[in-house]
């Protein structure tokens, strides 16, 4: 039986690796497993490259861009409240209009976090009430990281505040009989520095000044490397809290010690024991 299968972690923690190889891993073994990675714009829930506007928001737009009026119309769709654009559906939208609708980014843009909440929510809520797809989803970095980047490194929205949205997200997905392996390395900094070393100076600059310039960072007063590091130490333990409130099953995989190929092996064999629960319940 088809299900849904997260995978989170800190930065460095292997969540990319783990979610393609246990996809692999699924596929082999008679599970055919989709591995969706962390950033794509088609995602089945997630708001990558997407403009969220309000209608006071998408009115004053369309009255700085007349000209631009009848493409938006056939671009945007309503979400409650909120209208949608997701912009990597509209390639040929002309570069200045792009460059407005980055300013209402679903995640780095003039977006509230109720507003951010609220739309997330009923993307999660209409894949909920969708039919099971055909194949194990395999999901990284959507129901922790980005919420946790959102509302708190952004907003610097209390732990309630997280736990409540992510909790909603689970539920929404509830008949899909989701699943979290979350990797923990332990103290985060040896992990990011390794991460740090491995990727380009500008990843490393645009990390570290969203996590310290703006949010939590930014009342905390931290920056540069040591304020990222941190960040992530607030957001490990803030996740470690998280999980035990969570209404799904959870295999918290510590990763210190253990290689990759002990990780995946280890992480695959529950997930294949909780596909096999789940599939001899439904039989029933």
């Amino acid at each position: 039986m088809p299900g849904l299968l997260f995978v989170e972690g800190i930065p460095g923690s292997g969540k990319t690796t783990l979610a393609a190889g246990l996809a692999d891993a699924l596929s082999a073994s008679g599970w055919p497993a989709e591995h969706w990675s962390e950033g794509r714009t088609d995602h089945p829930v997630d708001f990558e490259q997407v403009a969220v506007l309000t209608d006071e928001q998408r009115a004053a737009l369309e009255l700085r861009m007349p000209q631009h009026r009848e493409l938006l119309d056939g671009a945007f769709v309503a979400e409650g409240d909120a209208w949608l654009l997701r912009i990597a559906d509209h390639p040929h939208l002309p570069s200045e209009l792009v460059e407005a609708l980055r300013r209402f980014d679903s995640y780095d843009g003039d977006v509230s976090p109720e507003v951010h909440r609220r739309v997330l929510t009923e993307s999660w809520r209409r894949f909920g009430s969708a039919p099971l797809p055909e194949r194990v989803q395999v999901w990284e970095c959507v129901l922790i990281q980005n919420p946790v980047c959102a509302l708190v490194a952004r907003f610097d929205q209390p732990f309630d505040a997280l736990a409540e949205h992510v909790r909603g997200l689970v539920d929404a997905v509830r008949e899909h009989r989701p699943a979290l392996i979350y990797l923990d390395p332990g103290d985060p900094e040896d992990v990011l520095r390794r991460a740090a070393a491995e990727r380009s100076a500008e990843w490393l600059g645009a990390v570290i000044e969203y996590h310290t310039r703006q949010g939590l960072g930014l009342r905390r007063e931290w920056s540069g490397f040591d304020g990222y590091v941190e960040f992530m130490r607030h957001r490990r333990q803030l996740e470690l809290a998280l999980l035990p409130q969570l209404p799904l099953p959870v295999l918290h995989l510590s990763t210190s010690g253990r290689t990759a190929e002990e990780t995946l092996a280890r992480a695959t064999a529950v997930a294949e024991e909780q596909l096999a629960r789940d599939a001899a319940l439904a039989g029933n």
